[in-house]
């Protein structure tokens, strides 16, 4: 495994959120890396992004102690676009702190359904559907976008819980990584959008920020 991408910064000169003081705050520099042997480079798909970030995030939530869980959420900063989420910064945060806070909401976010994400590879890939990428031309954001979706059941085994989870992800230093986790909100089904798979789903997740 390649040395993760994430340090932790100094507090000296910068304003600190006080709900952060207890926390590690890492600062995240876009580069290729490599996690449960998928190495995330300018080749790497964005499946394999959301692979090893749903295969981390499993790690975190199931971490039996600190230290596996600091390790699950390193692996989480590694494949975040930290550039593109700091553009959306339109609060008092520092960087690394709004950066934070955003991928450390993504366990809680989707920590319902872990006992569904797969941590093969090759499982994994047949259950994804990719919507995209919007080339950066015809993307708000002036960066080629994507979704991979994900159908997971609800540990009751209710066939109506079933939820469509939504990784959204954004070239970020020229390598797929993710912006925002979330859920489809028109479907419980990736069946509905199979049809349109190879186009961008604007709109069609509900994503923490």
């Amino acid at each position: 495994m390649l040395a993760a991408s994430v340090g932790t910064a100094g507090a000296g000169g910068c304003r600190r959120d006080v709900r952060l003081a207890d926390e590690s705050i890492r600062h995240v520099t876009v580069r290729p890396v490599t996690h449960y042997g998928v190495t995330l480079d300018e080749q790497a798909s964005p499946e394999q992004t959301a692979y090893v970030l749903l295969h981390a995030i499993k790690d975190d939530f199931l971490a039996p102690d600190k230290a596996r869980r600091e390790a699950a959420l390193d692996i989480q900063f590694d494949i975040c676009a930290a550039n593109i989420i700091q553009g959306r910064n339109a609060s008092s945060l520092e960087r690394d702190e709004f950066i934070h806070h955003a991928v450390g909401q993504w366990t809680p976010t989707v920590s319902h359904y872990v006992h569904d994400f797969e941590t093969e590879w090759e499982k994994a890939q047949a259950r994804f559907l990719r919507i995209g990428p919007q080339p950066a031309k015809t993307s708000k954001t002036g960066v080629a976008q994507c979704q991979v979706l994900l159908e997971v059941g609800d540990p009751s085994g209710d066939p109506g819980a079933r939820v469509v989870l939504a990784v959204s992800l954004a070239r970020d230093n020229g390598l797929w990584r993710t912006t925002r986790l979330g859920f489809a909100r028109a479907s419980r089904s990736v069946q509905r959008w199979s049809a349109g798979a190879a186009h961008p789903a604007g709109g069609a997740t509900s994503s923490n920020d």
